[in-house]
This record gives C-alpha cells, sequence and structure tokens, in this order.
C-alpha cells in the first residue's frame, strides 16, 4: 500500500476539523434549543406564577371589602369580621367611642399606621419569607379584626414599627406544631426529628426580622417610610404569652401544612 502523500494528509486533517466543527455547531444547537424549551417552561411558570398572585389580591381584597360591610352592619355573632364589645379573658379592651363604622375607620382609629396596603404587603412578604425558608408555601386563611380569637401560640417574635402616621407593633406568632414543622424544616431535619426550644426562638426571632425587612423594602415603592426595631422573642403558654403581648387589633391567619401560624398587629 503506497504511503498518503502531504497533500492527502492535508486534506484529512481539513476534513476532520471541518467534521468537528460541524459536530460542535450540531451540539451548540441542541443546546441553544434546550435552553429555548427551558426559557418557555419559565416563562410559563412565571405567567401562571403572576395569575396566582394576581387571583389571592383579589380573594384578599374580598375579604377586606367583607369586613366593610360587616363592620358598617354590626357584624354577626360569630363573624370573624365582628368586633367585639367584650373583654379579653387576656386583658384587652373593647375599641373606645363606639364601634367603628368601616374597616377603614377601625385601622384609623385603633391602628393608624396599619392600613389596607400595609396589611396586604405583610401578607404578601410572610408567605414568600416562610416558602424561602422552608421551600413550602403556607397558605394565607384569613384577616380577624377586633375578635377575641383563641390563639394557642407557645412563641412570638414581636417587633416595633413606627411611620408618620403613629407607632405601633407587630408579631410572628406560632403554635406547637406550626414552630416545629416550620423549625424542622428550615434546618432540613427528619419529620421525627426534635427540635429544641432555641432553636424555635432562633428560627422565629429570623422570620420575624425577614418579614419586617421585606415588608418595609416593599411598601418603600408606595411611599411608606417605616422604622423597625429588634426582634423580641417570647416563649411559654398560650395564656401567658397573650398576657406578655395583650390582646392584637389586627390578625393574619396562616396555615402551614395545616398548622396555624399568625401575624399580629398592635396599634
Amino acid at each position: 500500500m503506497s504511503a498518503q502523500n502531504p497533500l492527502e494528509k492535508k486534506l484529512d486533517r481539513y476534513y476532520e476539523d471541518i467534521i468537528d466543527k460541524i459536530m460542535e455547531l450540531i451540539e451548540t444547537q441542541k443546546n441553544v434549543l434546550g435552553e429555548q424549551k427551558e426559557l418557555k417552561k419559565d416563562i410559563a411558570k412565571l405567567k401562571e406564577h403572576v395569575l396566582e398572585t394576581k387571583t389571592e389580591f383579589e380573594q384578599i381584597n374580598a375579604k377586606l371589602d367583607n369586613l366593610t360591610k360587616l363592620a358598617k352592619s354590626g357584624g354577626g355573632s360569630g363573624s370573624s369580621a365582628s368586633y367585639s364589645s367584650n373583654s379579653s379573658s387576656y386583658g384587652n379592651k373593647p375599641a373606645t367611642g363606639g364601634q367603628p363604622k368601616s374597616l377603614k375607620d377601625f385601622l384609623a382609629t385603633e391602628a393608624a399606621i396599619f392600613d389596607v396596603k400595609v396589611l396586604n404587603a405583610f401578607i404578601k412578604s410572610t408567605k414568600e419569607i416562610v416558602k424561602t425558608n422552608t421551600r413550602t408555601e403556607p397558605t394565607f386563611l384569613k384577616p380577624v379584626v377586633g375578635e377575641n380569637t383563641n390563639l394557642k401560640i407557645v412563641v412570638a417574635g414581636r417587633m416595633n414599627l413606627s411611620r408618620d402616621t403613629g407607632k405601633g407593633t407587630m408579631a410572628f406568632c406560632m403554635e406547637l406544631e406550626s414552630a416545629t414543622a416550620i423549625t424542622r424544616a428550615v434546618f432540613m431535619s427528619p419529620e421525627d426529628a426534635k427540635v429544641s426550644d432555641a432553636d424555635i426562638k432562633d428560627v422565629t426571632s429570623e422570620i420575624c426580622n425577614q418579614i419586617c425587612g421585606k415588608s418595609k423594602l416593599a411598601l418603600k415603592n408606595e411611599g411608606y417610610s417605616f422604622d423597625i426595631g429588634i426582634p423580641e422573642i417570647h416563649q411559654g403558654q398560650p395564656k401567658d404569652l397573650l398576657a406578655v403581648l395583650g390582646y392584637p387589633k389586627i390578625s393574619l391567619f396562616f396555615a402551614y401544612e395545616k398548622k396555624p401560624f399568625y401575624v399580629l398587629f398592635w396599634g
């Protein structure tokens, strides 16, 4: 067999280079098509998230509208929107000056710094922060205003808030089951893992701080300027905690895997 001459060798190298380039182009095209498909999926998920967010805000506004209507009509017995005229067994005092005519009036007289936009911002921030920390999105259930609800909280992260319309306080509070489940999720522990009071305290403090920080940033775009304090953590039996905290003016009810937790406000 005759030896291949230099020209044939050179042509063979060119052919090999061309084939390598073609294979690179094919692989690049595959990657681009794959990225395009992933991008389309991300866009579809984003659209779905936007629609879900829009629906949630519509539901929140509808619930707040119902609260306003119930307030105007005097509220129904057992309703979550009623304004209790009885003092709480934990020392809550009824609203002074008679029952307000609307939710707006109630917020203005009883919790001046927490209007509807502020409450919506805290609802949205709470859901996002809990989801970020636990990788599971909680459910917002309802707002409760001026009602003596039995809150079985065992831990509370309380933080002072202030702006031009006054001063107030919020607290991120959990019942025993939600505190245990959320703390396990934050530390990525097994479902049967034990959690200590110190672990629950740390998680409560961090989530409380993050909720306030995120809400403050979101409300800044609406022209609100909030000053926030440092989380103050309380642990103990429900009766003892509510004796220290006082009964809230506004309660936002949430559920994490069907386990209740709350964001409470005092004006």
